[in-house]
């Protein structure tokens, strides 16, 4: 799917998180948007995603304006993006399964569909003989894994992935880099960074700062 924004700027109160930013990604492009803490990176993922709606501009999904789309069409087309988060936002509560699982139950998916691909997904990211433990029982790099699962278990064509190395060491990062660029296959991949990383290798590279390009 393609994804844009088009002089799309962000405000949160008195803070510009992005300045008029017009930003075209095609199908299956692997694109780094890199810069440092406080760039606008994450929120750009998540205008991306129709996490955040813009204060001005407009972001659009396969040509359509997000602001305009009707409750059903919003919902079938954010089924396309998946987002891996850099806090991993898992919960404590529920097993990984079920973290997993949570984009297709949030979807209505029927528990007998629901349960099989997300156990496709965690084995995807080498993770099915973690199924029933809780996350705070997990490794950070099995924690990242988790994450991806649970962003690839929609089978989304557009994979976010805000900062996916934060906290890891450079061995469980190389595996991380090497899982999405694996999963990624076919789909495009946009992922947020503070600097390039040569396991991350990408058609394009974006540069914000001040929420700028």
């Amino acid at each position: 799917m393609h994804v844009a924004t088009s002089s799309v700027t962000v405000r949160y109160d008195d803070v510009l998180a992005l300045a008029d930013l017009t930003l075209a990604v095609q199908p299956g492009t692997k694109l780094v948007v890199w810069g440092s803490a406080g760039c606008g990176k994450t929120t750009l993922l998540k205008a991306f995603a129709g996490l955040v709606t813009p204060t001005q501009g407009t972001v659009t999904w396969a040509s359509h304006d997000v602001a305009l789309l009707g409750r059903q069409q919003r919902r079938d087309l954010q089924s396309e993006l998946g987002m891996v988060f850099q806090s991993d936002a898992l919960f404590d509560s529920m097993t990984v399964l079920e973290n997993v699982m949570m984009p297709l139950r949030k979807r209505k998916v029927p528990e007998a569909e629901a349960v099989p691909r997300a156990l496709e997904a965690l084995a995807r990211v080498g993770l099915s003989h973690a199924s029933h433990k809780r996350p705070e029982n997990l490794s950070g790099g099995m924690k990242k894994r988790c994450g991806v699962a649970r962003a690839i278990v929609s089978r989304p064509s557009v994979l976010l992935a805000d900062d996916p190395f934060a906290g890891l060491d450079p061995v469980t990062e190389h595996s991380i880099a090497s899982l999405l660029l694996e999963v990624s296959q076919g789909r495009t991949l946009i992922c947020a960074l503070p600097d390039p990383v040569e396991a991350l290798p990408a058609d394009c590279f974006v540069h914000l700062v001040q929420g700028r390009l």
